[in-house]
């Protein structure tokens, strides 16, 4: 959200609200300031609770501690003249502004990065009839309803709330907009492996590689990919390799199964340092991105932004109506493939593999569909519309 706020700063007066850092667990004793100006953006840092994030009892306290002084410092400082941007993550905020508007009469777009309920009982965290469940839900169509605009990150996201607020006559399905998530074209540039110091480091430059480079969490499925190695080792194509970069829950999992089955051509190595994204992200061939069956349309996975941007041909282990399906085939990126075939997905690998010229066609469709939707520019323009539109309705 840096790149938009400071992006929007020579059409608006910009202010965050935001919490002290929690990311990482040094940042609990880092010592930042409450107020700041950042790149002419003013940020407030609101002092709510920093319990230990792996905890998810904890991280919930967190969560509505956080929910709680937003709303209070809406309610001191909010004016019905200003446009209030609220995320969906933590996913107690947009209550906050909910609560804002109806007694201030604030506006608010709500910017949906995650859609809850949706997401935690896709994962199983919550039963769909459970009563968490079905308040949540209840409340979250309060939001939805009165929000001034709802951000969408594509037509999957759109589709599914939609089709879910359809029974509700409240809900204008208008004032849905979607605008997409980016990267920075300048950072993330397509590269070639020889020029690529990160590959020659890692020994990636003789073989055809397949790169994921993300979290490996619950909704991720890598092991498919490894599945495909496993079988082109059979096929005896050592000259294709998978190259797993991430941490995650899964990533043990992951490791012990290529323990297992002795495969040499599957190898992982723990987050890249910022610096070195724009060769970490370059360094293979092709890039995996990948979510599970079920999650279409609750999040969109920000791997395709920075596969897009590296120009590597998309090899995408989602559902066929997942909204990096859509942006693949529109744009002939690369190949779609449900999850769990590892056949049909060391058939791609193959043909990739044996094709060096499809790859480069297939890379060079990707940098031009990024470059004409998916950068900086066109994102923080389409939100300084938005903004605009809104503030001229008063």
């Amino acid at each position: 959200m840096t790149d938009l706020a400071t992006g929007l700063t020579d059409r608006f007066d910009v202010e965050v609200v935001t919490g002290l850092p929690n990311y990482h667990e040094s940042d609990i004793d880092a010592d930042v300031p409450r107020r700041e100006t950042y790149e002419g953006v003013s940020v407030r840092r609101l002092r709510g609770t920093r319990f230990h994030k792996d905890r998810l009892l904890l991280r919930v306290v967190n969560w509505f501690t956080f929910g709680i002084l937003v709303l209070v410092y809406l309610l001191r400082h909010g004016d019905r003249n200003e446009t209030n941007l609220v995320l969906s993550n933590p996913p107690i905020l947009p209550f906050a502004t909910y609560l804002a508007k109806r007694v201030r009469g604030t506006q608010y777009a709500y910017l949906i990065y995650d859609m809850y309920p949706d997401m935690p009982v896709e994962l199983g965290y919550l039963s769909e009839n459970g009563m968490v469940a079905r308040a949540w839900e209840y409340a979250i169509r309060h939001v939805y309803r009165d929000a001034d605009r709802i951000v969408v990150l594509g037509e999957s996201m759109e589709r599914r709330l939609v089709e879910k607020m359809a029974d509700d006559p409240g809900f204008d399905p208008e004032k849905v907009v979607q605008i997409a998530n980016w990267e920075d074209d300048s950072f993330i540039e397509p590269m070639e492996k020889s020029e690529n110091e990160f590959s020659r480091e890692h020994d990636l430059r003789d073989k055809f590689t397949l790169l994921y480079s993300g979290n490996i969490g619950r909704y991720h499925d890598v092991g498919t990919a490894i599945d495909a190695i496993d079988e082109l080792e059979d096929r005896g194509r050592d000259d294709i390799q998978l190259l797993v970069i991430g941490e995650g829950g899964r990533k043990e999992m992951y490791q012990e199964r290529v323990r297992e089955k002795n495969i040499e051509n599957v190898r992982f190595l723990p987050f890249q340092p910022y610096e070195r994204l724009p060769e970490s992200l370059t360094s293979g061939d092709a890039s995996l991105v990948t979510t599970d069956p079920g999650m279409e349309g609750i999040c969109v996975s920000s791997k395709l932004y920075s596969s897009l941007a590296a120009g590597d041909p998309i090899l995408a282990l989602v559902s066929q109506t997942d909204e990096v399906a859509r942006v693949v085939e529109r744009s002939d990126s690369g190949a779609q493939i449900d999850q769990g075939k590892a056949n049909e997905v060391a058939d791609v690998l193959e043909s990739w593999a044996d094709n060096t010229s499809r790859v480069e066609e297939m890379g060079r469709n990707a940098r031009e569909c990024f470059e004409s939707n998916y950068t900086k520019e066109h994102s923080v323009d389409a939100y300084a519309n938005l903004f605009d539109e809104m503030k001229s309705r008063g």
